[in-house]
């Protein structure tokens, strides 16, 4: 690609970000051509959010080191905002600006085209100086949170985290599903006893809602390579992993199942589940890819209608 056209490309984008014109196509790997009757297995095709009102699309994402000098690039910002329009929720992990100023600027540029979509988000978490947030990220002409959306109360006397799970409950507008999501992001030192330990948080959200049969735990629990067994034991092995281990969540070349999603009850799920693999749906050169994030997201589609809680 031309210096010219680089150029040409980043002021396009922050025209998109500011809201004077509408989202471009990214540009093309050198000689890729990208049709969705062409992509990968059903788990990992490109998805584009329509006006659905018989289902829900929730997901998780690892934005790696979302902070200022991330948001500082319009470009990927243009396409963190295109990403995070496929999902009616999503849980963001790894925020990482002690200005607090880039997931503002992100729900802006969401925002940008007419969409409505708003956010909650965490307290800075984690044992050492290197803090990080949780964040909702939700469409608000499908989706309403129906409590306090809080970090998890560890035991007195305990600290099973290095980064306490956030835990939010919504309900679908346009129908009876709702669900209490749990999204962590572990230590990849400590992931397989983060891991074992979210069943212990699952049981604290129960108690919190007593009637809800639908709890999913999302987000970026390093379960693979040299941080997690998959082949082992878990104390969550009774749930549903719906990202198994057979999927690649990550950008680079690695394969690793890094980011997952758990659910408690499969009844309202609706058959779509799987990970976005935005550099195929949006045609981007690898070095593109990898400035988004080193994870892909992973998501699942639910009916909004079929809800059979008490």
């Amino acid at each position: 690609m031309s210096k010219k056209t680089g150029i040409l490309l980043l002021v396009l984008a922050t025209l998109v970000t500011a809201g004077f014109i509408e989202p471009f196509d990214y540009p093309l790997e050198s000689g890729t051509e990208t049709k969705l009757s062409e992509t990968p297995a059903p788990t990992q095709v490109g998805i584009v959010r329509t006006d659905n009102c018989e289902t829900l699309r929730i997901g998780a994402f690892n934005i790696q080191v979302f902070g200022q000098s991330k948001a500082g690039k319009p470009e990927v910002m243009a396409i963190l905002a295109d990403i995070i329009k496929c999902y009616d929720i999503i849980a963001i992990q790894e925020i990482r600006d002690s200005s607090q100023t880039a997931l503002p600027a992100l729900v802006t540029g969401i925002n940008a085209d007419g969409s409505q979509y708003n956010y909650v988000v965490s307290e800075c978490l984690g044992r050492t100086s290197s803090k990080e947030q949780y964040a909702y990220v939700y469409n608000t002409q499908t989706v309403q949170p129906t409590g306090e959306v809080h970090t998890y109360l560890e035991p007195y006397g305990t600290d099973p985290f290095h980064r306490q799970p956030y835990i939010g409950s919504f309900r679908a507008l346009n129908g009876n599903f709702d669900a209490v999501f749990i999204t962590v992001h572990t230590d990849p030192d400590e992931a397989t006893e983060e891991i074992n330990a979210l069943d212990e948080v699952l049981l604290y959200a129960q108690k919190l809602y007593p009637t809800e049969q639908d709890f999913i735990i999302m987000g970026d629990l390093n379960a693979d390579g040299t941080y997690f067994d998959e082949e082992s034991i878990s104390d969550l092995d009774a749930y549903h992993w719906l990202i198994d281990n057979t999927v690649d969540t990550t950008t680079k070349s690695t394969n690793y199942t890094y980011d997952r999603i758990i659910l408690t009850d499969t009844t309202d799920l609706c058959g779509e589940y799987g990970v976005f693999r935005y550099d195929l749906e949006y045609g981007l050169t690898e070095e593109l890819t990898t400035n988004v994030s080193d994870h892909y997201p992973v998501y699942a589609e639910f009916w909004c209608n079929s809800d059979n809680d008490a």
